[in-house]
């Protein structure tokens, strides 16, 4: 198994919208066929204002499809440009980890 997780940093001012925009995504995702689901955190202790996602895949080739499909998804691509005010710039990080 494998768990591929996203972490963004909410900007000053913005955390009601930017987490009815990551409660969005999880729902928009859904369509995606053979998509795991997608959860979503967001930090109370530590570094507050941090919104993470999380998806489990079997293997990294089923993470590699469901990656396509997302990133040929015109109406994806246009949501997360519509919500880059929500977040601070560069502060995305991706990671992938295997269960060990």
């Amino acid at each position: 198994m494998v768990r591929w997780m996203s972490t963004i940093r909410v900007a000053a001012g913005k955390v009601v919208p930017a987490m009815a925009f990551a409660k969005d995504m999880v729902e928009f995702v859904k369509k995606y066929k053979d998509a795991p689901p997608l959860h979503v955190y967001a930090d109370s202790f530590g570094d507050a204002g941090t919104i993470r996602f999380f998806a489990d895949y079997d293997d990294l080739a089923a993470l590699e499809v469901i990656g396509n499909q997302v990133m040929a998804d015109e109406v994806y691509l246009k949501k997360i440009e519509d919500a880059k005010d929500l977040f601070i710039e560069g502060s995305n990080r991706t990671v992938v980890m295997r269960e060990i």
